[in-house]
């Protein structure tokens, strides 16, 4: 913080609009405490996207066990996001402003513009999940056909409830994650407890669809594959909600509780699709559910549906209002989230009454982490190397070839590359429904995206940071900001 930095007081109570936006968060104002942390991560986890997840792994012909051990293994990528959390405490910045000074004020903005076209993907898919629910609660209670209006009021009440908090800003949303992060873990944990009774363990080991590789190992990378898809899509936004910590908050209790609270409840609701898929077909996760539960148990699931779907979309919200600020929209930060609901709200009404094509976002989620992973290994490097340590001023300077992150022309070449040798890495090795690395089919069918994106990145990034500018200097600009 400089020492002329204006302190905004009060700038971010609860039910009160946020002051801040993409700008730097100084030490005075930072008002978050780690258990908000476990609050926070712990709402945003349990939803059924997770669940869905779960689910593929069986699909792609694994037994339960291994279907279970790829829930293990590939919510293990959590740990990225983790790590990269103590990179914006440290900075008091958000991923899309502090990525800045590894690809340049220019060279960020493909960066800033993907983050919000992905954030509005996952803000429709939770939406129409929470709408399937909200359609499923209502014929429960005696609206037997809401057809176009049941539809209408389920996307209201969702743009009203989520909507709303995300304008408000962060300390509204801390405060509602720990009511959804109380209520829905308690509703879904009993769903899981009375579900996981109905597997038949004694033939766990045995498939439920035919192989979709060429070997069960192949498989296995893939359901893997399919469930880190989840984690690393907070690379470009997770880091972003704890950035109200105080910035002399120990590293490692910051990795613990992010890092926990995440993992935990998406293990959780990944393995509980993967043993629910072996009772049926959950392609879609409210109504396949339905016939294996009692009346009164699915609809505490019906609502804890929708209050995953709230719990998720919210942060999503946040963080979208963030990215637009950082592609260039001059706006308030409230205004910004005002103007991505409302992208959102439009988007769901177009899928749910003109056109579905609700699988092609899906099918551009499986597409993303050719992007996230590689782009997080990047953004995360250059934050270790320069310890956190940002000029909150430079970083939003609008002085072209003399500013402080400006670059090369307006961008960092040793971001830009290293990004495309990741992205290059993953799209060989990646395996999705639109497109296969050659790397992947000639594995089999093996997807190695995941693995591979991310570290190759970084260490490109290293690499060519190491060969421009020598480790002191890093270090002694790290010191100065």
């Amino acid at each position: 913080m400089s020492a002329d930095e204006p302190v905004i007081f009060h700038g971010n109570d609860a039910f009160s609009i946020e002051v801040r936006g993409f700008d730097h968060i100084p030490e005075p104002e930072r008002n978050m405490a780690l258990r908000h942390v476990d609050h926070l991560w712990v709402g945003t986890s349990v939803n059924l996207f997770s669940f869905a997840l779960g689910s593929i792994a069986i699909t792609l012909g694994l037994n339960l066990w291994l279907a279970l051990a790829a829930c293990v293994v590939g919510n293990l990528t959590y740990a990225y996001m983790a790590f990269g959390s103590i990179v914006t405490v440290r900075a008091g910045l958000p991923v899309s402003t502090l990525a800045r000074a590894s690809f340049g004020i220019r060279g960020n903005l493909p960066n800033a513009l993907l983050s919000w076209i992905a954030s509005v993907a996952f803000e429709v898919i939770n939406t129409v999940f929470g709408v399937e629910a909200l359609l499923a609660l209502f014929q429960v209670f005696g609206w037997n056909h809401p057809g176009g209006a049941g539809k209408l009021v389920a996307v209201l009440v969702q743009l009203i409830l989520c909507g709303g908090i995300a304008v408000l800003g962060h300390a509204t949303m801390v405060w509602f994650q720990r009511i959804f992060a109380a209520l829905v873990g308690v509703a879904l944990l009993v769903v899981f407890a009375f579900t996981v009774g109905k597997v038949d363990w004694v033939n766990a080991a045995a498939r439920h669809a035919h192989l979709a590789s060429t070997t069960t190992a192949a498989a296995f990378l893939t359901a893997a594959a399919v469930i880190a898809s989840n984690p690393l899509s907070f690379l470009f936004n997770g880091p972003d909600w704890v950035r109200y910590l105080p910035s002399t908050t120990p590293a490692r209790p910051i990795f613990r509780h992010v890092f926990w609270a995440s993992y935990l409840p998406s293990l959780a609701m990944t393995m509980m699709g993967a043993f629910c898929a072996t009772l049926g077909d959950m392609a879609d996760p409210v109504a396949g559910l339905k016939p294996f539960m009692p009346p009164w148990l699915f609809i505490i699931y019906i609502l804890a549906v929708v209050g995953g779907s709230l719990a998720n979309n919210v942060p999503t919200y946040y963080s979208s209002g963030l990215s637009l600020q950082a592609i260039g929209l001059k706006l308030h930060r409230y205004a910004a989230t005002m103007v991505d609901v409302l992208v959102t709200t439009a988007v769901t009404l177009y899928i749910l009454f003109v056109q579905d094509f609700s699988t092609a976002l899906n099918d551009f989620i499986a597409l993303l982490v050719m992007w996230v992973g590689p782009f997080g290994g990047v953004w995360m490097c250059d934050g270790y190397l320069r310890r956190g340590g940002y000029d909150a001023r430079a970083i939003h300077s609008r002085e072209g070839a003399a500013g402080l992150y400006w670059g090369w022309r307006g961008l960092n070449p040793s971001g830009c590359i290293a990004v495309a040798a990741g992205m290059a890495v993953a799209a060989m090795t990646m395996k999705s429904p639109l497109y296969d690395g050659p790397i992947a089919t000639a594995l089999g069918g093996a997807d190695l995206s995941w693995i591979l994106g991310f570290p190759v990145s970084a260490l490109t990034y290293w690499l060519l940071t190491a060969l421009r500018e020598s480790p002191s200097a890093t270090r002694a600009h790290a010191e100065r900001t």
